[in-house]
């Protein structure tokens, strides 16, 4: 457990204090816990795509940010389908061992959250553009484990739904246009309906990779080729709708949506979380199972806890409770005064409480 701020590392200033190691997306540590940021500390975040970091800071030292997959986890998921899709671009096959190597990470991800799921989702996205198609998935699949642990799925259930949302996009790899560099992806504007068109054929040639291993269930190829199928049958590749479409295939939809939209692309920034769970809820019932769709906006915070946030009052505070559960009403510590002054004992408000019903969140700082 870690006590600290969370903010974007764009807004990282020399002088400042990690209070958690940061990580690339290899798995390689950075920075470790108590480094102090310099120019250079800077420059080396910004190299490597670091989206945020968690600072200490004296106004939060009893407010507790605990992490639902470790970073360390979610890199070495990262990095392990990073080396499959190289090789298997360069072979024009997947070979069986890095097949199964994916599936580490995914295990041990599993593992933490029984008996109990303890620690926040990781709300932000990807921030290296170079890492996307690597980093992202990896996020994916720890965000479809925690919607499916919601659903009570036992541990040998859960690790399946993990490896295909880790490996819906593997067929990439196989894409000439998508594989090489510059990617049609990478494209700063919309694509052409012959660039969509090949993006399009992703899907299947994943789901044909994994089902010619046979090292994979049913259920995660199925879901690696309906991924992007839509809860309207406004999706591809078959038009499927509702119950058509398998509940793994569901959850990796919103879940791939939501990571995508938080995570920095070539031509749009990425969204706050907030901006993201709102697309998802405004889109249940079209691209998204509705019922899903409502369990996802309880268990992803909106202001997640170590944030700072501007109030309507003008009040500024810091995310103390993101009390995961109550959409938008988090416990925030009070820094700076509607005045703008400072808070000589900073103090924690409730937004659940019907004393402060009228007050709103209306800003996110330096995230």
């Amino acid at each position: 457990m870690i006590e600290l701020r969370r903010i974007s590392a764009k807004y990282a200033k020399p002088g400042m204090v990690l209070g958690k190691p940061v990580y690339d997306n290899r798995g390689h540590m950075l920075f470790d816990v108590d480094t102090k940021l310099s120019e250079d500390s800077l420059k080396t975040l910004a190299l490597y795509g670091v989206g945020e970091v968690l600072i200490d800071d004296p106004r939060v030292m009893d407010v507790v940010v605990q992490p639902l997959i470790p970073s360390e986890i979610e890199a070495q998921a990262a990095q392990a389908l990073r080396q499959l899709m190289t090789e298997t671009q360069a072979s024009k096959t997947a070979e069986p061992m890095l097949l199964e190597e994916v599936k580490k990470p995914i295990f041990s991800m599993t593992r933490g959250l029984f008996p109990d799921v303890m620690g926040e989702p990781n709300a932000s996205g990807c921030a290296s553009l170079q890492d996307y198609n690597f980093a992202q998935p990896a996020k994916v699949a720890g965000m479809s484990l925690l919607m499916g642990r919601r659903l009570d799925y036992p541990m040998l259930k859960l690790a399946p739904l993990g490896v295909a949302a880790l490996l819906m996009n593997v067929g990439y790899a196989m894409l000439p246009h998508i594989a090489m560099e510059p990617s049609v992806l990478d494209k700063p504007g919309a694509l052409t309906e012959a660039e969509f068109a090949e993006v399009k054929k992703h899907p299947e040639v994943s789901s044909e990779i994994l089902a010619k291993s046979g090292k994979f269930a049913p259920e995660v190829v199925e879901a690696v080729l309906q991924h992007h199928e839509h809860w309207d049958g406004t999706g591809y590749p078959k038009q499927l709708k509702k119950q058509d479409i398998s509940t793994f295939a569901r959850i990796i939809a919103m879940c791939d949506t939501y990571y995508a939209l938080v995570s920095r692309r070539p031509h749009r920034r990425a969204y706050l979380p907030h901006e993201a769970i709102e697309f998802v809820m405004a889109f249940a019932g079209d691209m998204f199972d509705p019922e899903l769709a409502q369990i996802f906006s309880k268990e992803v915070p909106l202001y997640p806890t170590g944030v700072t946030v501007r109030m309507n009052t003008g009040e500024v505070g810091i995310i103390s409770d993101a009390h995961i559960g109550f959409v938008g009403r988090p416990a925030v510590r009070i820094i700076y005064d509607e005045d703008a002054a400072p808070v000589k004992n900073p103090y924690d408000i409730d937004l659940r409480t019907t004393e402060h019903q009228q007050k709103l969140i209306v800003e996110v700082l330096a995230y």
